[in-house]
């Protein structure tokens, strides 16, 4: 049954063979003849009258098959070798006057065209007159580029347009096929219920037909199918080695692209003409809108313009070797990259586990590091404040992973991501790729609480939340929304908190809300102790009270030079303590 379906597939992707094999049956089954098909009927009456007709007549419809054959480099309006090709924003490349009549849309996806100025596509143009100029010269001083019949030293015996038509079969295969092609139109007529060859549905009547056949019927329309399929994977392979022939002028080089020196990968056109590999081309784009070659100014659109088809299928077609061997490297890459011990670190504020972290990517270097995290299977990169300088790091010794939950890619190239803190970690080494810093890290967990400290812990936990949870409501509405649309919600208490790496959420909920300075927000990221912690935001919540009762008094003046987000000096020393140790 399964060699069945195959031939049910071989006939619907060339009914004209199937068409071949009918009988006068078929124009019979609607019960009338229509005067259109009176000529029709006469030509299947003498090709069953006539074997040399009926292998005539078939090998015509083999060959018409044939007509459908790669071709490179051609316009898909004129279906002509390019002239003054031109790339579209869709990826889709046109003869210039082709495109000139067609400039509100593309004739292939019918996506909206801009209408501006366009340049000529330098790199199709310049494949295309290496061709020309080639077969020029081996017009005038030599053999033509060779041609399918050239290849198999055989003489065509009727011409077609196809110029893959009209080649003789193989004497052994020709003998064969006439063999099997007896038994299988003898068989084909002979079968009782003439009905099932209905021309309203060539699927179901070929189904249908195979349904009704005898097992040596059916085993010789399965040697028959089998013939054909291998001639046409042999005919195919024969058109294959004739259009390389006939292209063999460009080599390697002529698709590398001028940035990376290697074959182009996911090629690319801009506006000005020039082509590149995307990933190339975008990290080009993110330090500013120019060509690197020739520096024409270029549009935010050229991030998101379509892969040029016509060199994507040169490339897989001439050079398949090479175009494999880049894409296994590119995914060697990115698996290397994924792999790595080394995370990446975006170098901006403190980030908390469990906590939104909202980021807006505009720099060169975290564009490509957060285009590299949303290709890995992780989406996770470490977050880090800066560092003092008196230190002399870029940033800080602990920090945050966070991990990508959604991301908007703005057209010009930038990011707007939605993160949630992971896990805390600490620096171990550090490192650059590509502009960005890495490092590698060790994650941090708190120490196990034991038994005998346990009920004091859980005491401590549920007297800080509750004075948590009234500060919180106590906040202003357009304060708490504000709060909430950033962060999400204070979370809930989870069951078995002293268990948890981090310990309890809510805890580090607080963190970006209390006016802490970036040096305690870091103390508290250290600290592996959470009974220090809780008594801390206990410590730091009782100041906020007090300093929320002086100011509806009136009588606390804190410099006008103090950082909204941080605490009077006062209160930051008073925190210093608690992570001496930690």
């Amino acid at each position: 049954m399964h060699r069945v379906t195959d031939g049910n597939d071989l006939f619907r992707k060339y009914p004209e063979l199937f068409t071949s094999l009918s009988s006068p049956a078929r124009l019979k089954c609607e019960g009338r003849v229509l005067r259109r098909d009176t000529e029709r009927a006469r030509r299947i009456r003498r090709y069953r009258r006539q074997p040399n007709y009926r292998r005539k007549q078939f090998e015509a419809a083999f060959f018409r098959t044939m007509d459908q054959k790669t071709e490179l480099f051609t316009c898909p309006v004129c279906r002509q070798v390019l002239k003054g090709a031109i790339t579209v924003e869709c990826g889709h490349t046109f003869c210039g006057e082709c495109l000139e009549r067609s400039r509100d849309s593309c004739k292939v996806c019918e996506a909206g065209l801009e209408g501006r100025q366009r340049c000529v596509n330098v790199l199709v143009q310049d494949l295309v007159e290496k061709w020309r100029e080639r077969n020029r010269k081996m017009e005038d001083t030599g053999p033509k580029v060779l041609e399918t019949g050239d290849i198999l030293g055989v003489e065509p015996r009727y011409h077609l347009r196809s110029g893959y038509a009209g080649l003789q079969i193989n004497k052994i295969i020709e003998d064969r096929i006439m063999g099997l092609l007896d038994v299988g139109i003898d068989r084909f007529s002979k079968y009782k219920d003439k009905r099932i060859l209905k021309s309203s549905n060539l699927s179901n009547s070929i189904s249908n037909g195979y349904r009704w056949l005898d097992e040596e019927c059916l085993s010789n329309c399965d040697q028959f199918e089998d013939t054909l399929r291998n001639i046409f994977k042999e005919v195919d392979d024969i058109k294959d080695e004739a259009l390389k022939h006939s292209w063999d002028c460009i080599s390697i080089s002529d698709l590398e692209c001028i940035l990376c020196s290697r074959c182009l990968l996911d090629p690319v056109t801009t506006g000005c003409g020039h082509t590149f590999c995307r990933g190339c081309l975008t990290r080009v784009l993110d330090h500013g809108l120019s060509c690197p070659l020739c520096m024409a100014a270029l549009n935010v659109t050229d991030y998101s313009r379509g892969t040029t088809e016509v060199l994507q299928q040169a490339i897989q077609f001439l050079i398949p070797d090479d175009f494999s061997e880049r894409v296994s490297l590119s995914i060697k890459e990115n698996l290397m990259l994924e792999r790595s011990s080394d995370l990446p670190v975006f170098v901006c504020i403190n980030a908390f586990p469990g906590v939104a972290c909202p980021l807006y990517v505009y720099e060169p270097r975290y564009r490509l590091l957060a285009r590299r995290c949303l290709r890995s299977s992780t989406k996770r990169f470490a977050m880090a404040g800066r560092a003092p300088t008196a230190t002399g790091e870029k940033f800080a010794q602990v920090g945050t992973v966070l991990e990508i939950k959604d991301a908007i890619s703005l057209q010009d190239g930038r990011f707007i991501l939605t993160t949630v803190g992971m896990r805390r970690f600490k620096v171990l080494a550090r490192s650059e790729q590509d502009g960005y810093d890495t490092a590698t890290v060790q994650y941090i967990s708190d120490a196990v609480t034991s038994a005998e400290k346990l009920p004091e812990l859980q005491n401590l936990h549920a007297k800080v939340h509750a004075k948590a949870f009234r500060w919180i409501r106590s906040l202003k509405p357009r304060v708490l929304a504000e709060v909430e649309r950033l962060i999400g919600q204070m979370p809930k208490v989870e069951s078995q908190w002293w268990e948890k790496p981090d310990g309890p959420m809510w805890a580090w909920w607080l963190m970006p809300i209390l006016p802490l300075s970036s040096q305690l927000q870091i103390g508290f990221l250290s600290t592996t102790s959470l009974e220090k912690r809780l008594r801390a935001i206990d410590k730091m919540l009782e100041h906020m009270k007090i300093r929320m009762r002086a100011l509806e008094r009136n009588t606390v003046n804190c410099s006008e030079d103090v950082d909204t987000m941080d605490t009077c000096s006062e209160a930051e020393r008073s925190f210093e303590l608690p992570f001496t140790d930690g």
